[in-house]
């Protein structure tokens, strides 16, 4: 067996799907302010352009997830390229104007929406998220540093296997949208910032995915983020 002095090399695919990773530097819990989930939502699609097919995502308060289809594996270093570098001037702007509120939880189950300019912080109704969203903002001191980037350099990256059974592709596609149950505790049908809807009225996913005990989701286990 080769032996390598530091890592093996990154594994590329062209025409193939991608799970992708990436997170707010030192992980601050920026994305759930108001107005900015939204933000980064329009802009994924927008984005999709750079790549062939835009399949999935979620949005937590430090990082997002993403599921994506490729011809050229190439495509993916401009799609990310692009996506924070364009997102990154943006939410800087959205905080200079706002003042750079303390991060609090925006919009969550069926709290309205707000203008996509407002990046003020929204707090839920729901009590038993309060300790949650404590724990995330407990080292954030309430004002951005704008000399800092908004995005972690780097974005980690998976080529999903796909064989007869596509047991990679479906463990990858669950652990995307269990996350808002392992992160936030919030079943993936109340969870706003992701879109599992569509998986459910096709059929992939049943409604109450999540809505019971963990430990039922052994794969999902795998993840660290």
């Amino acid at each position: 067996m080769k032996q390598y002095r530091k890592k093996p090399p990154r594994f590329t695919q062209d025409a193939a799907y991608y799970f992708l990773t990436f997170c707010t530097f030192k992980r601050k819990p920026l994305l759930h302010l108001s107005g900015i989930p939204e933000f980064l939502i329009t802009e994924l699609y927008f984005y999709e352009s750079k790549i062939k097919r835009f399949l999935a995502y979620t949005i937590m308060p430090d990082h997002i997830h993403l599921l994506v289809e490729v011809d050229n594996a190439t495509d993916l270093s401009i799609f990310l390229r692009d996506f924070k570098k364009f997102t990154s001037r943006e939410i800087k702007t959205r905080l200079r104007s706002s003042g750079s509120p303390d991060p609090q939880p925006t919009r969550i189950q069926n709290e309205p929406l707000t203008s996509t300019n407002d990046v003020s912080p929204i707090h839920t109704n729901n009590a038993a998220l309060a300790p949650i969203h404590a724990a995330l903002v407990s080292g954030y001191y309430g004002s951005f540093d704008f000399s800092e980037p908004v995005w972690q350099p780097g974005t980690m990256d998976h080529c999903i296997r796909m064989n007869w059974t596509n047991l990679d592709y479906r463990n990858h596609l669950s652990y995307l949208f269990y996350n808002s149950m392992k992160h936030l505790n919030i079943p993936p049908k109340n969870f706003p910032y992701h879109n599992f809807s569509t998986f459910v009225q096709e059929g992939i996913f049943d409604d109450d995915y999540c809505s019971f005990d963990e430990q039922t989701f052994p794969a999902s286990s795998t993840y660290e983020i």
